[in-house]
């Protein structure tokens, strides 16, 4: 499957990368942008159609637009995603690490599924994204929450928005952001 061959040679291009920060940073960034193009070429799949139990886990990235430092960056991290389809509450967890550039871990959780969206409207799934970052000294706390969808006939593929608030030195302010990922299992 296409998919696979591309986390497989993203997991390559990792394990080969630079050990400069900011050529990994750029690395990782065209690899978010590679696998969201393949999978934006990938059908929404039909909500209504998800399984009705199993457990799917995807692996891939989220890039967060903050803004640190007084100006507005990308950061782009690790993406670990868990969808259990039979599951009631929590159906959706994970979280985002590795930021380049940034400390700390952001946690997903209470998502839900949606099985009777409009995807010509609306999304699939959603989740809470909360944590502390930091970068130095500096420690930021994210409370956003995150929109997307399934991607391919089976599942293959997640894609979605990320929005929210990050509170820190200068107080309260607005970000975006994207998540990816391929589906591991």
């Amino acid at each position: 499957m296409r998919i696979t061959y591309l986390v497989c040679g993203i997991s390559l291009m990792s394990a080969c990368g630079s050990s400069s920060a900011v050529e990994d940073a750029i690395s990782r960034a065209d690899q978010a942008a590679a696998l969201a193009a393949d999978l934006t070429g990938e059908n929404v799949s039909n909500p209504n159609q998800l399984p009705m139990s199993g457990l799917a886990i995807y692996a891939g990235f989220s890039t967060l637009n903050l803004p640190i430092g007084g100006a507005t960056q990308a950061y782009v991290g690790d993406l670990d995603l868990q969808v259990t389809f039979g599951g009631s509450r929590d159906q959706v967890t994970g979280g985002m690490s590795n930021f380049n550039g940034l400390t700390g871990t952001l946690e997903i959780s209470g998502g839900r599924l949606d099985r009777g969206t409009d995807t010509d409207v609306d999304y699939t799934f959603d989740g809470d994204v909360t944590g502390t970052l930091g970068a130095g000294a500096d420690s930021y706390t994210i409370d956003a929450g995150l929109v997307a969808e399934f991607r391919g006939r089976n599942q293959d593929g997640v894609t979605g928005v990320i929005f929210g608030d990050i509170n820190g030195q200068n107080g309260v302010d607005l970000f975006d952001g994207t998540l990816v990922g391929a589906r591991t299992n």
